[in-house]
């Protein structure tokens, strides 16, 4: 393998990963409004895949995160008050 195709999987590797992120942030504000415990388990794991891909991805973990509590949280108060 030469250094220059080194080199273009190694950007590959990092726009998926700032593919992922992107989609991460993009789940989690979403999470936190409509659906949130499915889009915040999403949120979750694009930002794992981001960060497998070497890409910082902290703002989606938390949105994932606070998506699911919230959606746990309405879902309980939805159930609770039947």
């Amino acid at each position: 393998m030469t250094l220059e195709s080194s080199v273009i999987q190694s950007s590959q590797h990092t726009a998926m990963g700032l593919k992922y992120r992107k989609n991460s942030v993009i789940f989690g504000v979403l999470g936190l409004f409509v659906f949130g415990i499915a889009l915040g388990v999403l949120a979750f794991i694009n930002a794992r895949r981001a960060e497998e891909h070497g890409v910082k991805a902290t703002a989606g973990k938390v949105l994932g995160v606070l998506g699911f509590i919230s959606g746990i949280v309405v879902m309980t108060i939805f159930v609770s008050n039947r």
